[in-house]
Parts: structure tokens; C-alpha cells; sequence
């Protein structure tokens, strides 16, 4: 038998069922709201089971905002009731085709009869399910089959270009046995096996692309090949993996090494250490188309999936990717915008401050001036009235007197009388005489 409250909920809530208990509620094992027109709306509760289910369906990160918390704060209540988590590479697995396996939900006496301390977000909507699994279920329908022919045939022109150049006879092969020529012809990044069955998944994938409204084309700058819709572009890669292996010293090459110990001109002109490679790559024929980076999405070839049964999942991703990027590149302008008007601010507060701060010191300076001639006309006068008790008043004392009083002027603010001496620009040197 559950605990039940009675609680006062606005029409919304009433109607779409978007509200939580309180967590002073603590446990509750059966929730029921009454809705407008009598009917009773029964809201399951959260078991160990139920959560069990959703976090071995979909990633902690999709499902913690349902009920308005932190991944992480999702995951320390999976440890505490003792539901295991899937690690990080489970998902790699299952987004790469594989069905790896899950450990069963221990049996706990302790937790197995109770409520979770969890519920839904007021913001989540329960009845609409997660949009990228939604697609990722529905890339079929969206795309449909992609075919990929078993000739080409009217290859695209960046697919026939990429043909012509990567079957020449000389060049490309790098150390792993690749051949690539991103900057000129589509990035290709495969060995000699494989450069048939890339040419005809690319030609392939490039006219599925341009079906859906995407353009795709060459960046020789940037050396990339690029997908893109609208101002928004990713770099796209078709590529052969190469294992690589530790090298083994084969009986010729270590003759060859025997033979430059023995030399006694070996560190002579001519006399290079024979070097064998550090590992030996071995092409696996295993394609994987890689777009974008920072996220990235990669398709690959499976145990039971061949790479060319996958391209609608591929354009479906794409499409998704595309978005996903233009929505982060709006955030990131809307945070730049964001940015830049509180720079503005900072900066008219900044000027503003500069500006008073010039202004006081210039307050300062007139006063500071100001007093200073007041100084001097009080010594003047003092100096006059000497001169005038003892009798020594004469021309001469008179003309200084005067002379000191239009300098006293010159300092004083409030006068602005220029000094034709110390006012004027000073005077160049001649310089020393040669």
C-alpha cells in the first residue's frame, strides 16, 4: 500500500502529466492524477528494472535530462541500487553494428520491492522519443537502400578523376601501402585490392549526398575533401585500415647486417647500415567512411554487415551531423555575439574611467598650478614691501618685480598668459662641429 498526498497542480500540468513529486514526498510506489473529465491517470514508478532497461537502451546522457538531473548524478544513484552501467565502448560497439552483451541485473532483497528516488523532468516529454535514435531507426526510410553497382557506370566526375589518378602505375603508395591524393582528387585513402570497391561505395555515396540536397567537392588549400549544406562543411574520407605488425628480422636482411659488421670500411662513403623496417602492415580490405571531425561520425565494415549495406545509415548521419554542427555553430556565434557586447561594455566603462581619471588629474594639475602662482604673487608682494621699508626700491628691483609677476600670470589657470620663452618649442642643437 502506498503513501499518498494531495497535491494542487495548474491545468498544464493537469493535462500533459509534466510534474514530479518533492522529495520530502520520499518513496512513493503508485502515483495517480486525476485529470479533467474524471479519469484516472496511473504514472508507473520507478523500479530498478525499469531503469535497468533505459540505461542499457540508451546512453546515460539521453536519458538523465527525462528526469531532470546530471548524468553524473543519474549514474551515483545506478551504484548505489546497485544497476550496472554500460562502459564507454558498448555504444562504440553497437553504433559500429555489433550486438555485444550486457550483464544481467543483480538480485538485490534490499532494493527489488521499492520506489527509485527518481522522476520525470516538468520540461521532458515522455511522449516523444529520443530524435537520434529515431532516425537512427528510420535511416531506411528516410534515405532509402542505397544500391552500389558492381561496374561503374557514368561515374561521378570527382569519382572519375579519382579513378584516373590513383591507378597510375608510379607514385602514391606510402609506407603502408596506400595511395592518396586528397588535395586533387577525392580523399581516398586505400591500398591496391581496394581501390575498385572504394571507387564504386564513393560513387555511390556522392550521388546518394547530391539526392538529398548535399554538395560535395574539393578543398586543394585545405587539402580535404568536403560535404556540406549551406555554410556548414565537414571533411569526408573513405580509408582502408592497415594492421600493422612487429617486423622480423628475415635471414637476408640479417646476412646484410653480418656482413656490414664485418666491413671495415663500413663507417666509410657508402657504407649505410642496412636498416630493416620497425613492423610489416598487412591491408585487411576493411573500408570505413569517416565526416566531420570534433564530433566525428565513422561506418565501417562489420562482422555481418559489408560496409556498401550501410550507406543509407551513412547519408542519414550525415544529414544529422550537418545539423548538429550548423545548431553548434549557432551557439558558438550566439556566444560570440554574447561576448563581444559585454567587451563593448567592458570597453566604454574602461574609456569612461580613463577619461574621468584624465580629467581629475588635469583638476589636480590647475589647482596645483593655480596655487603655485598664488605663492609667488604672495613672495612678489612680500619682496616689494621689504624693498620699500628699507629704501632699496629702485628700477632695477622694480623690472624684476615686474618680470616675476607676468610669470606668475603664465602658471595661473585662470589668466592663460603665454610665455614667449618657455612656451615656444625648444630649441634644435646644431650638434657637435666636425
Amino acid at each position: 500500500m502506498g503513501y499518498y498526498r494531495r497535491i494542487h497542480l495548474t491545468d498544464s500540468q493537469a493535462l500533459t502529466g509534466r510534474w514530479r513529486f518533492p522529495h520530502s514526498l520520499g518513496y512513493i510506489e503508485e502515483h495517480r492524477l486525476l485529470v479533467p473529465g474524471g479519469s484516472v491517470e496511473h504514472i508507473d514508478k520507478i523500479t530498478r528494472q525499469s531503469l535497468y532497461d533505459e540505461v542499457w537502451a540508451e546512453p546515460v546522457s539521453r536519458i538523465s535530462p527525462r528526469y531532470g538531473i546530471s548524468g553524473v548524478a543519474l549514474g551515483k544513484v545506478c551504484r548505489k541500487y546497485k544497476i550496472p552501467l554500460p562502459p564507454r565502448v558498448y555504444w562504440a560497439k553497437v553504433n559500429a553494428g555489433h550486438s555485444p552483451k550486457k550483464p544481467p541485473l543483480p538480485a538485490s532483497k534490499k532494493f527489488d520491492n521499492c520506489s527509485l528516488p527518481l522522476s520525470r523532468s516538468p520540461t521532458h516529454d515522455p511522449h516523444s522519443s529520443d530524435q537520434a535514435r529515431e532516425k537512427a531507426l528510420t535511416a531506411q526510410e528516410r534515405v532509402g537502400f542505397i544500391d552500389v553497382a558492381e561496374e561503374l557506370q557514368s561515374p561521378h566526375p570527382l569519382i572519375q578523376a579519382a579513378s584516373k589518378r590513383l591507378r597510375l602505375k608510379t607514385g602514391w603508395d606510402n609506407y603502408k601501402g596506400l595511395r592518396s591524393a586528397p588535395g586533387e582528387v577525392f580523399h581516398f585513402e586505400v591500398t591496391r585490392g581496394a581501390l575498385d570497391r572504394a571507387l564504386l561505395i564513393g560513387d555511390a555515396l556522392i550521388k546518394a549526398f547530391e539526392c538529398q540536397g548535399l554538395k560535395v567537392w574539393i578543398d586543394a588549400e585545405k587539402n580535404l575533401t568536403l560535404i556540406g549544406l549551406g555554410e556548414t562543411a565537414l571533411a569526408l574520407t573513405i580509408s582502408d585500415h592497415v594492421a600493422r605488425t612487429k617486423h622480423e628480422i628475415t635471414a637476408a636482411e640479417q646476412k646484410a647486417i653480418d656482413r656490414w659488421r664485418r666491413s671495415p670500411h663500413r663507417w666509410g662513403i657508402g657504407g649505410g647500415y642496412p636498416s630493416p623496417p620497425d613492423y610489416d602492415y598487412h591491408p585487411t580490405g576493411k573500408l570505413t567512411i569517416s565526416i566531420g571531425a570534433y564530433p566525428s561520425r565513422n561506418w565501417g565494415d562489420t562482422p555481418k554487415t559489408r560496409l556498401e549495406k550501410r550507406l543509407h545509415q551513412v547519408v542519414a548521419g550525415a544529414l544529422d551531423l550537418i545539423e548538429e554542427y550548423r545548431i553548434q555553430a549557432e551557439r558558438r556565434k550566439c556566444r560570440r555575439m554574447a561576448w563581444q557586447e559585454a567587451k563593448d561594455r567592458y570597453d566604454r566603462r574602461i574609456g569612461l574611467r580613463k577619461h574621468e581619471q584624465a580629467q581629475l588629474e588635469r583638476l589636480k594639475l590647475k589647482a596645483s598650478q593655480w596655487q603655485e602662482a598664488q605663492r609667488l604673487r604672495q613672495y612678489i608682494e612680500a619682496v616689494e614691501h621689504s624693498a620699500a621699508q628699507d629704501g632699496q626700491l629702485n628700477e632695477k628691483l622694480s623690472d624684476w618685480l615686474s618680470w616675476a609677476r607676468v610669470k606668475a600670470d603664465c602658471i595661473d589657470p585662470l589668466i592663460a598668459v603665454s610665455d614667449i620663452i618657455l612656451d615656444s618649442p625648444e630649441p634644435k642643437s646644431p650638434g657637435p662641429y666636425y
